[in-house]
């Protein structure tokens, strides 16, 4: 009986023994083996130096080593070339844990493309701003005829217009076309004898406007159309911008003499007995007559050589 007792107490505490021994190992294996190798605690990476690398390059050394990267190419470097790694973070050298993300920027392809701004009737101090701040630069300034003095009309990049928002190279050259203001007391070209087409594109081209159109007679071919009077007169001084009225007619000049008086008691102040204005009417359609047919002739003839004497040496020609 005593040596029962004795054997279930020697049990007892041989179960408590082996007890500590299950503890211990499984304490060990869970702590010292299996968490140490599920967190790769002693496996460390050693951060690559990418700075000589491209982008490419340094994605697929990233990739090698089980480390995850993000890319910041937002900002460009010229100094630096493109699609280069400009910098990094952590930096070389650095031991880090498989799965750590790396910060990389990046140098993009070239500069961002950028947007004309909303230029046009502006002044040309604001437009140069405004140009300026979105990454563009001025190249010609061109100057034409307009009564907004120093006010973008146009824009033009490689010879053609452009609108706004139209997208453009940071840093491209776009010309400036501004008005320059219109002139005052500008001599008006005389424009008698000439087609109604040549009379309106004289005054257009010297930046007055076509007035009012006045025809005397029937109209068969308003091709045959000519002017035989204007106001302001030839010579006078004059503002651009104002308007050139225009008397035409297929009439020839001789019977247009009348009217011609008419208008000249009218815008000249001249007498009843007066015929200069008409007379010089008529002198100026024959002089444009003559040179126009002396053109024709001079084009159609072939050039023919001057002949030319060779004169010997201790010799003279009377």
């Amino acid at each position: 009986m005593k040596f029962f007792k004795a054997l279930t107490k020697w049990q007892f505490w041989a179960s408590i023994l082996l007890m500590g021994v299950a503890c211990f190992g499984l304490y060990h294996f869970i702590f010292k083996v299996w968490l140490v190798s599920y967190t790769n605690h002693n496996q460390k990476i050693e951060i690559p130096d990418l700075s000589a690398m491209n982008i490419n390059q340094a994605m697929k050394t990233l990739d090698s080593l089980d480390l995850t990267y993000e890319i910041d190419s937002i900002k460009f470097d010229s100094t630096k070339s493109p699609l280069s790694v400009l910098d990094f973070y952590p930096k070389k050298g650095f031991m880090v844990k498989e799965g750590r993300k790396i910060f990389i920027k990046s140098n993009p392809k070239g500069w961002r493309p950028t947007n004309l701004p909303d230029i046009i009737g502006k002044s040309k101090r604001l437009a140069f701003t405004q140009l300026k701040l979105a990454g563009l630069e001025v190249g010609d300034t061109i100057y034409e005829p307009d009564i907004a003095k120093d006010a973008v009309l146009r824009v033009m990049f490689q010879g053609k217009q452009i609108s706004k928002d139209a997208e453009l190279p940071r840093f491209t050259k776009v010309d400036i076309v501004l008005g320059k203001g219109l002139e005052y007391g500008v001599d008006v070209a005389n424009l008698i004898g000439m087609s109604l087409e040549q009379g309106r594109s004289s005054i257009m081209a010297n930046r007055f406007e076509v007035g009012r159109l006045n025809v005397d007679g029937i109209v068969t071919d308003s091709s045959l159309l000519r002017i035989f009077y204007q106001y302001p007169l030839p010579g006078d001084n004059y503002d651009q911008g104002l308007p050139v009225d225009l008397w035409v007619s297929e009439k020839e000049p001789k019977d247009l003499a009348g009217v011609v008086k008419e208008l000249d008691r009218q815008y000249r102040n001249f007498g009843d007995n007066d015929s200069i204005s008409a007379a010089k009417y008529a002198e100026e359609l024959r002089l444009q007559d003559r040179e126009l047919e002396k053109s024709n002739n001079s084009s159609n003839e072939p050039a023919v050589p001057k002949p030319t004497k060779e004169q010997p040496d201790g010799i003279e020609f009377d």
